[in-house]
């Protein structure tokens, strides 16, 4: 096991560094690598993906908080943006935290891969954003879709570990929003889930049949060390790289960081 460590180490710096420059708080990157290294060591068997899920929403918490800070003090984060959308998300969290423990395994990855395909989809025919917004006019925040996206974020991400970029991101660069707006608050809300959607996955899985040695209910916990660890020191990075490239070339890196996850995921499904 202790060999295993400075993988996920190296996974949590990659993870660190895409949490703070696309705010998807690690989800994307953890979640795949995670299932991977869970499935090559045989750990877990038919708990494999919530234990995927379980440690992710963790690793979020830790690396989320911290991109949050940076992104604070970068003076990125809209407070009033985030507490718009924070009950959403935490309601969305607990209840997709309860419910994602009672599905099968397969049906989890399937439900992931949908996800980024769609995510993927309304990224590649948005249009391109020429003037964002200052980030101070929230009326647009309201009606159906806001409701959809803030709710579906929190459950979804409980569901599956990615952030809350996946459905607010996209619809608050459709109002305009910068992406340096747009990640400072999704990088905060996903610290939320993580929080919320992690507590409710520790509790679901005490008790579980199946889980392996050093687990926390459904966090691997020699996992979750080595990954949050790497997340705290692959942020910085993140949020410096996010500073020298465009806002346009952030988004179409975060496209083409979604169909890797994609990919990835497929190749698990597959193998």
């Amino acid at each position: 096991m202790i060999e295993i460590v400075p993988v996920y180490v190296a996974s949590g710096i990659f993870a660190g560094i895409v949490a703070a420059m696309f705010g998807v708080g690690g989800g994307f990157a953890v979640a795949p690598i995670l299932l991977t290294l869970l499935t090559l060591q045989q750990i877990g068997g038919e708990q494999t993906m919530h234990l995927t899920v379980g440690t992710t929403q963790a690793v979020i918490f830790v690396t989320a908080s911290y991109s949050a800070v940076l992104r604070w003090r970068a003076k990125d984060t809209n407070l009033r943006l985030v507490l718009k959308f924070f009950p959403l998300v935490v309601i969305g969290a607990v209840l997709g935290s309860t419910f994602g423990g009672t599905l099968p395994s397969q049906m989890l990855k399937t439900i992931f891969i949908f996800f980024i395909v769609v995510s993927i989809a309304r990224g590649i025919l948005s249009k391109r954003i020429i003037e964002p917004q200052s980030g101070s006019d929230l009326s647009g925040i309201r009606g159906a879709e806001y409701w959809l996206s803030g709710s579906l974020a929190g459950f979804l991400g409980a569901l599956m570990g990615p952030g809350p970029a996946v459905l607010v991101a996209p619809f608050l660069r459709k109002l305009r929003f910068s992406m340096a707006t747009t990640v400072g608050t999704c990088s905060t809300l996903a610290a939320c889930l993580g929080l919320f959607a992690g507590g409710g996955y520790i509790i679901g899985g005490l008790g579980a049949a199946g889980l392996p040695s050093w687990s926390l209910g459904y966090v691997y916990l020699p996992a979750f060390i080595g990954l949050a660890a790497g997340g705290l020191t692959g942020a910085p990075f993140g949020l410096a790289l996010s500073r020298r490239i465009s806002d346009h070339l952030q988004g179409q890196l975060y496209l083409v960081y979604l169909a890797t996850v994609l990919v990835v995921m497929l190749f698990n499904i597959i193998g």
